[in-house]
């Protein structure tokens, strides 16, 4: 998928490839430092401080007591509590080495060879609801947003109802390539001609 010849045995008859290319695969000192960090590591803290708590409360109690067992519920927390903290850089850092990016006059293309299982994903110029650009000589162009809404209601003291919502948004587009601004203009030249294609 790295050559010109790779992209057109994959791409629908009829489009043309503008660009194609490969995202850097290093892990990205700004990925850290991100609004995810400060929760993450309250989230790590809180669970250190649990397991810490129940420890001592399990030595002051019984010799074989169950409150042995309760410092151990206090691990998966704090496991993805360093996940989201220094895990999810990496593992970015992980599917970029491992991703090959295109771009033809009708949609954009990711295709990525996880641990032997390959995927390709389409996703139509006309279809993006969200082109940004962070420019730099390692940038990235967004061009997709899905924002999932949950909603959960729960009972309190079993007489009031508690309505929470919880809001996922999730970004895609073509990450730390090389001259993203370039690749920006194609896209935004693509999607002027499709909106003119349409209005005539």
């Amino acid at each position: 998928m790295s050559s010109d010849q790779g992209w057109q045995a994959v791409l629908p008859h009829g489009e043309r490839l503008l660009w194609h290319g490969r995202p850097n695969g290093g892990v990205q000192i700004s990925d850290f430092f991100t609004p995810r960090l400060p929760f993450a590591l309250v989230f790590t803290a809180f669970a250190i401080f649990w397991m810490a708590a129940t420890s001592q409360m399990a030595q002051m109690g019984p010799a074989s007591g169950a409150l042995d067992l309760f410092p151990l519920f206090g691990l998966p927390f704090m496991f993805v509590g360093l996940y989201m903290a220094f895990g999810i850089p990496f593992w970015d850092a992980y599917e970029r080495r491992h991703s090959f990016y295109a771009l033809t006059d009708e949609a954009a293309y990711i295709a990525m060879d996880l641990f032997g299982r390959r995927s390709l994903k389409r996703f139509p110029i006309s279809d993006m609801n969200a082109l940004e650009l962070e420019d730099g000589p390692q940038g990235t162009v967004w061009f997709n947003r899905d924002v999932q809404v949950y909603r959960k209601t729960s009972s309190y003291r079993t007489t009031n109802l508690v309505r929470q919502t919880y809001t996922t948004t999730t970004r895609t587009g073509f990450k730390c390539i090389g001259a993203p601004r370039t690749v920006y203009q194609m896209i935004l030249g693509q999607m002027h001609k499709s909106h003119h294609a349409t209005s005539s």
